[in-house]
């Protein structure tokens, strides 16, 4: 039996975590001597995962003894993290729709699954997959591929804030990217196009529905 999958991308899609992150970026940058970044700079650096991001700022000698940095200051924000706006009615639209719902994030995995825990949202998801549970990082193909193991997929949705969620719609034939929170029309999307773009949560449910019925 072919199924329908939605690839849900966490940080900023699903929840508000943009500012614990930077705050502990911060925290790392400083012990390390480097300068705060701004929220713009942090926009734009945060396009891969924590382990790369940090190995690409501090080199892969601290890169370990940085993360650590990082982490504990990242758990000492954690506590501000909510959710974004119907973001829960997301998901049920979803489900309600016959989608198979799945977290994949660049996030470290027992992270992810701690705070979709915390959150009260896991169990909305078949499936929950983050950094260091694979090989690869998203948006790479055997990183899509992990995600979605097990499934016979007739349609793959990837929804998510930024370039790599579109780009992990895109390594299928049968794949769409969705855009939401963030402005389609940024030099991020040049080369790499949304299929289709979204202000809100709520919006994009009502596309998921229009979807669904083709």
């Amino acid at each position: 039996m072919t199924q329908k999958i939605i690839l849900w991308d966490w940080d900023n899609t699903l929840v508000d975590t943009f500012n614990a992150i930077l705050s502990a970026q911060n925290v790392m940058r400083h012990t390390y001597g480097l300068p705060s970044w701004t929220k713009e700079e942090a926009k734009t650096a945060m396009n891969t995962s924590g382990r790369n991001l940090i190995k690409d700022i501090v080199g892969a000698e601290k890169a370990s003894e940085a993360r650590a940095v990082y982490l504990k200051a990242y758990a000492q924000s954690a506590a501000e993290i909510t959710l974004k706006p119907y973001a829960i009615d997301a998901l049920e639209k979803a489900k309600s729709l016959g989608y198979i719902n799945i977290l994949a994030s660049n996030k470290a995995g027992s992270i992810l699954r701690n705070e979709a825990h915390t959150l009260n949202v896991d169990s909305y998801f078949d499936r929950i997959i983050g950094a260091e549970d694979t090989p690869c990082d998203k948006p790479s193909k055997s990183f899509t591929d992990s995600a979605i193991a097990g499934f016979d997929a007739e349609q793959i949705i990837s929804i998510g804030d930024g370039k790599a969620d579109i780009t992990m719609g895109h390594n299928y034939t049968n794949g769409t990217g969705l855009l939401v929170w963030t402005d389609p029309t940024t030099t991020e999307f040049n080369e790499i196009k949304p299929d289709a773009s979204f202000t809100d949560l709520q919006t994009l449910s009502g596309y998921l529905e229009k979807l669904s019925a083709k």
